[in-house]
């Protein structure tokens, strides 16, 4: 074969995440007034919907149990197969019930068609350069909102919404496909599951050269009686309020402080711009100076570009604060399962991450309450801001603590 097939296998990972996310959050948008005006749903009721993400973070666990017994491929097939079905059903709904268990069912396939695979994945085949690929991967999350939302304005504009969702579908299964026929664990076909693929093999492929390396790494049951278990999920915990308390009110806080809409939109474009660059930096970067490390910088320089941002008002300066956050910000995403990686090995890298991300579900849930108050109370969003600041100080600390775990098997 000409090309690497580790090459095909990331360029399937960054697909399937660019379609996932980009269909599920960027693109959500483009259907709410036609769903609106077609059923007479509040804003309210349509918006629900998105609560349901919920379920993404509270499966993940399972889903990367399944991912360590049965391989990537299976768990990602199902997992977009599961979201074809939800689009291409949407034409056909006439109440709002149905809406919601649509909705359900994107979010039960979103686990296992986005980053837990590619963690995975990006691991196996570029083990020197997990970093650096990783981040690719991940711009895939920006390429999706690139790409997915535009063509569904396209096609919602010039035809109708319930051809926008079926052309959602049809994208999910040709995805699946695509993924059934590229991605692969181990060299030559083998993979996880099948009588191919032995100890045996798994060890000699590990001290081959230029090949994918073993499964090894801590056991679910050592990593959960370490410390380092704790101290990183605590730290993604704190690290994922930039998700929920930070990036979905930064245009609020610009309209507050006196912006007009389209510059506050301009400027979280640029942020977004310059976060794609972010992941191949810091991928990059944990590749020299580690995961952990690369993770507690990551979380500086967001503080870094939080307090900027406030205190540069509406002045030409929020032009430079808003890349030095973005770029932060950015890396956030491939250092995630970069850390889990370095610090945990792959043998259990799926159940470990499942249970690492579930601590995310706190975080969105929490931080926008916790803004809420701020901005109650306040009337501003700085407190806010500076609240999470005070988070991601303490995250830094806690993801230093942490250690890989010695005496792997």
């Amino acid at each position: 074969m000409g090309v690497n097939r580790g090459w095909l296998v990331v360029a399937a990972c960054f697909v399937s995440t660019g379609f996932t996310i980009g269909s599920a959050q960027y693109a959500f948008g483009v259907f709410v007034d036609p769903l609106e005006e077609q059923f007479g749903w509040t804003r309210t009721q349509i918006n629900i919907a998105l609560s349901f993400a919920a379920l993404s973070g509270l499966l993940t666990p399972i889903a990367g149990r399944i991912m360590d017994r049965f391989g990537s491929r299976p768990v990602m097939v199902v997992s977009l197969l599961v979201m074809s079905v939800s689009f291409s059903l949407r034409p056909f709904m006439d109440s709002l019930w149905q809406w919601y268990a649509l909705s359900a069912l994107q979010y039960i396939g979103f686990v296992g068609a986005s980053v837990l695979p590619a963690g995975r994945l990006v691991g196996i085949w570029f083990q020197r350069t997990r970093g650096r690929m990783m981040g690719l991967v991940t711009m895939g999350n920006n390429f999706g909102g690139l790409t997915m939302t535009p063509l569904a304005g396209l096609i919602v504009g010039t035809i109708n919404w319930q051809t926008g969702f079926l052309s959602f579908g049809l994208l999910a299964l040709g995805i699946s496909f695509l993924v059934f026929l590229v991605v692969r664990e181990i060299p030559g076909g083998a993979e996880l599951g099948s009588h191919r693929s032995t100890g045996e093999d798994r060890t000699q492929l590990n001290r081959g050269t230029g090949l994918p390396p073993a499964l090894s790494g801590a056991t679910t049951h050592l990593a959960l009686h370490s410390k380092s278990f704790y101290y990183v999920a605590s730290s993604v915990f704190l690290a994922t309020f930039t998700y929920s308390a930070v990036l979905p009110q930064i245009i609020p806080h610009f309209t507050n402080e006196g912006m007009t809409l389209a510059q506050a939109s301009a400027l979280l474009t640029q942020m977004a711009a310059f976060g794609m660059g972010g992941k191949l930096i810091f991928g990059f970067l944990s590749e020299r100076i580690t995961a952990r490390h690369s993770f507690a910088l990551s979380l500086g320089g967001q503080m870094l570009g939080i307090c900027l941002i406030v205190l540069s008002g509406t002045t030409n300066f929020i032009w430079l604060a808003m890349p030095i956050f973005g770029v932060a910000f950015g890396g956030l995403g491939a250092l995630i399962p970069l850390l889990v990686q370095e610090l945990f090995g792959l043998k259990a890298f799926g159940s470990i991450f499942g249970m690492v991300n579930l601590a995310t579900v706190g975080s969105f849930l929490g931080g926008p309450i916790m803004v809420g108050l701020f901005v109650d109370a306040t009337g501003s969003y700085p407190p806010a801001f500076f609240a999470v600041v005070g988070l991601f100080l303490v995250g830094i600390v806690l993801v230093l603590l942490a250690r890989p775990l010695p005496n792997w098997d």
